[in-house]
């Protein structure tokens, strides 16, 4: 009997074992998996560089951009200063300061600003575009050109940065570049009359389109901005003083063409030149 009951105990004994292993392995599942969870979340992706945070830098940073907004520009800047003090890769702070001073006409500290906010994002668009416009307005037009080139290379699609090369193109004499810039400018916003009349303007004087040249110059003009048929006139009487009859004539013929009044007794005087410059070339 001894030998069954000693044999009875092991079993019960191996049993006993395993149910506790068990119970074991499951209490130390429990036990690390809270503390796994606990660990994946401070070792989540932190804060991007430079974001806005949730202290006292976004605290000033907000009031300032409601200063802003009420016009009260040096309590603004005071504002962003103190942002930027405490949190010098805070570079929404940096872009507002640039806006301020442009505002208030401290074009030198605006750059500055500006420079900052690429130092801690090269690929700030809209700082491009702004050193762009103020290399343009202290006359350094190939730093502005490269400020907004690259803007352009980061958004191909910015109306400013195009709507600004245009213009720039344009004070160099660069008419063909200048068309380019103008004509993605008009297509990003078709109704921005500015950008439609220096595409005109600029096709005008660069040449070699006539027919799309004066579908341009009608638009203007049928949007209130008779310049086009001033323009044309004044061209043709140039062409006629110096006795180019043939251009004469091609030229006041746009000034008829692009002006959809042009039957209004107002503009009796382009149809008298036009017969005067037929009169010319006949003789």
């Amino acid at each position: 009997m001894r030998p069954a009951l000693s044999t009875f105990y092991v079993s019960v004994f191996l049993v006993v074992l395993i149910f506790v292993a068990g119970c074991a392995s499951k209490g130390l599942q429990y036990v690390f998996s809270p503390v796994g969870a606990k660990k994946m979340s401070l070792s989540a992706p932190s804060q991007k560089f430079g974001e806005p945070r949730n202290g006292e830098d976004i605290r000033l940073y907000n009031r300032a951009l409601e200063e802003i907004s009420r016009g009260r520009l040096p309590a603004a800047e005071s504002l962003l200063m103190e942002a930027v003090r405490r949190n010098s890769e805070l570079f929404p702070a940096h872009e507002a300061l640039g806006r301020v001073y442009e505002k208030l006409g401290e074009k030198a500290k605006a750059a500055g600003s500006y420079r900052r906010v690429l130092k801690l994002r090269p690929a700030h668009v809209k700082s491009h575009i702004a050193l762009g416009r103020l290399t343009f307005a202290v006359k350094n037009g190939a730093r502005s050109i490269f400020h907004l080139e690259k803007a352009i290379a980061l958004r191909p699609d910015s109306f400013k940065a195009h709507y600004q090369l245009g213009l720039i193109r344009r004070s160099r004499h660069q008419m063909a570049m200048a068309v380019y810039h103008f004509k993605a400018a008009v297509r990003i916003s078709p109704r921005h009359r500015a950008a439609r009349y220096w595409l005109w303007l600029s096709v005008a004087e660069r040449g070699g389109a006539d027919k799309w040249e004066v579908e341009l110059g009608r638009k203007v003009v049928e949007e209130g901005n008779n310049a086009p048929v001033r323009f044309y006139r004044g061209r043709a009487g140039r062409y006629f003083w110096k006795g180019r009859m043939g251009r004469a004539l091609r030229a006041i013929k746009k000034a008829v063409d692009v002006n959809p009044r042009w039957r209004e007794k107002r503009w009796g005087g382009v149809l008298a030149d036009m017969a005067r410059y037929r009169r010319a070339l006949k003789e």
